[in-house]
């Protein structure tokens, strides 16, 4: 009997024994026992609440003032020594008040009296990363760091600053932001929209002598440029391209515009063997900016499209376009839609333009039959 007892003690005093091992290695894990919630990681990217942005813009500071009494004394202070004294003012004040995490978008939309409170408060304010869990911190009027955002959140964030006259979110996208690098078809999409944004946004993006390089000595972006502009200022920004889908452009265009039927898109091939049709394209430009980013672009000029085996595009006296079938000649003649169906149907070999650019076009016979 007593040693039944004392095998029954031995047994329980071991499951107890490997209970407590397991509950100290529970504690000393990133892991919880079932049925209790995992601690999110995105909970140290959570945003404050408005009210809480609100509560610290209501907080009553006193105002630096450069010129106080117990400053009379000292030499007069340079304009850096204004700003840093002014920063730690506010932020000795500050010191039991509680952080406030907002959102970038949001911050670029603040201007006035509203951005300038905030300004005053900077040491307790910090501004979240777009895309990743990562918050930049404001010193004063500056953002620190230096930081990398998609391209297409850079301009619409720069947009909104522009639209409130957010002088600190403007100088730090245009000086302390790299736009994430883009593929070769990613590039190509910038080339579609001219209206996207106001050609004033894009301009103020462009440093003067950029400007004058690209357009002149009136420096001004015009309306139809404008996604050129877009592709110039990804570059002017530091962009990278990355050639994981080739590096290679041709963009083919008519030898004349006279007697050309249907739309004005240009098309470009890419090595990525996609066809697209860029709507008032600026193919100067366009080829300067693609080449200043590392594009092998070329251009192929046409006077002569086959359309199939029976029928072709031609230019003719005085540079006008003609449609020609079997006998039949008429002026005009649909080069956009025509070409595009000449490079799927490997009609271009025919050309007798195809001497002029064959080393470019049996390229983009390889590209696109391969």
């Amino acid at each position: 009997m007593y040693k039944l007892i004392y095998f029954l003690f031995i047994i329980c005093s071991s499951v107890s024994f490997s209970q407590d091992i397991y509950d100290s290695e529970i504690e000393n894990t990133d892991f919880q026992p079932p049925g209790q919630p995992m601690v999110e990681e995105d909970e140290e990217c959570k945003l404050s609440p408005d009210s809480d942005l609100i509560k610290l813009l209501n907080l009553k500071l006193r105002k630096f003032n450069p010129l106080a009494k117990e400053l009379e004394d000292q030499p007069p202070l340079s304009d850096e020594e204004v700003k840093q004294k002014s920063v730690r003012f506010y932020a000795n004040q500050l010191k039991e008040a509680d952080p406030v995490y907002i959102n970038i978008d949001k911050f670029v939309t603040l201007g006035g009296a509203t951005l300038s409170s905030l300004i005053n408060r900077s040491s307790k304010v910090f501004l979240k990363h777009p895309e990743k869990c990562e918050f930049f911190s404001l010193y004063g009027d500056q953002i620190i760091g230096y930081y990398e955002i998609p391209y297409n959140r850079i301009l619409r964030l720069y947009a909104s600053a522009v639209n409130k006259e957010n002088n600190i979110a403007q100088e730090f996208i245009r000086s302390q932001v790299v736009p994430a690098p883009m593929n070769l078809d990613s590039a190509i999409s910038l080339l579609y929209d001219d209206y996207g944004y106001q050609q004033n946004i894009i301009e103020s993006l462009l440093p003067n002598e950029v400007r004058s390089l690209f357009f002149g000595e009136n420096s001004q972006v015009s309306i139809a440029d404008v996604a050129e502009s877009k592709l110039l200022a990804f570059s002017v920004l530091g962009g990278k391209v990355s050639h994981d889908l080739g590096n290679e452009i041709f963009i083919i265009v008519p030898y004349s515009k006279k007697g050309l039927l249907g739309s004005n898109e240009t098309i470009i091939i890419t090595s990525s063997a996609r066809i697209y049709e860029v709507p008032l394209l600026n193919v100067p430009l366009a080829l300067n900016v693609l080449r200043s980013l590392g594009f092998n672009a070329k251009v192929i000029i046409m006077d002569h499209v086959y359309i199939d085996e029976l029928s072709y595009c031609k230019v003719g006296e005085g540079g006008l376009w003609y449609h020609f079938k079997g006998n039949s000649k008429k002026v005009g003649c649909d080069f956009l839609s025509n070409t595009v169906r000449s490079v799927k149907s490997d009609l271009l070999k025919k050309s007798e333009s195809y001497s002029l650019f064959k080393e470019s076009v049996e390229r983009v016979r390889e590209i696109v039959n391969k």
